[in-house]
């Protein structure tokens, strides 16, 4: 719960999300005994296993959290390399999410996602898939070890996913770039009087930002089929790590 995304953004105050982690708790609880989902007496039988189990949850809970972010690295990926190619990477602002420095364009992407990501109950779906991992991989049964190879490719397909998926969404902005700095540099060498750098960083931003708002409809539908991809491949991650 503490590293999803919009749950777990640095943003949100620790108290907050502890607050919700343990009323989350309290309610899933019930549902998931009523359901037949409980700890195996095994685990129980001596400190080691128990301290065992519960590193394992913590384990397959964090590879979880990372898989759950994927489109939001993609989206913040696809913002930095559009804001780079505008001309942004010397304006940079501080990220509350991830306390780091960031391009104006990054954050900017970043925030549409996550309203777009409220509106279609995202957040619901986070909740519903932490509650279906429960029932893919019972309690003390994650095997982090024995799947390892699948596990790691798998990560490796998701990362092309990401990058792949953060070329396409800036690949508007970045083309237009592309063509006006080719565009200024044949300027330059026909009129060498020009201010070509000041005239050409003008020009990047006004139309690299035009450029993002015409391709904004796009770019919104984008990020909603890959949130709709977002929960097969959720299950299929969990399901690796089923022993």
């Amino acid at each position: 719960m503490f590293f999803l995304p919009i749950y777990g953004d640095r943003a949100v105050p620790p108290t907050v999300k502890l607050l919700f982690g343990l009323a989350f708790a309290f309610v899933a609880f019930p549902m998931l005994m009523g359901s037949g989902v409980g700890v195996p007496p095994a685990v129980l039988e001596s400190p080691s296993k128990t301290a065992w189990a519960v590193c394992t949850e913590i384990g397959f809970g964090l590879m979880v959290a990372f898989c759950a972010r994927w489109v939001f690295d993609a989206i913040q990926f696809a913002g930095h390399f559009a804001g780079t190619s505008m001309g942004f990477s010397m304006a940079s602002v501080l990220d509350p999410h991830t306390e780091t420095q960031t391009i104006a364009v990054a954050e900017l992407h970043y925030i549409m996602a996550g309203l777009l990501f409220l509106s279609l109950d995202g957040h619901h779906v986070y909740l519903s898939a932490i509650l279906q991992s429960f029932r893919i991989v019972p309690l003390a049964t994650a095997d982090l070890l024995a799947h390892g190879d699948g596990v790691i490719q798998y990560l490796i397909h998701m990362t092309g996913e990401v990058i792949s998926l953060g070329l396409k969404l800036s690949a508007p902005v970045v083309v237009v770039s592309l063509i006006l700095n080719l565009t200024f540099g044949v300027l330059a060498r026909a009129v060498p009087q020009m201010n070509v750098m000041a005239v050409s960083f003008t020009a990047n931003i006004m139309i690299g930002l035009l450029v993002a708002f015409i391709n904004l409809p796009g770019f919104m539908n984008a990020v909603n089929g890959s949130f709709d991809a977002f929960t097969p491949e959720l299950v299929r991650f969990m399901r690796l790590f089923h022993g």
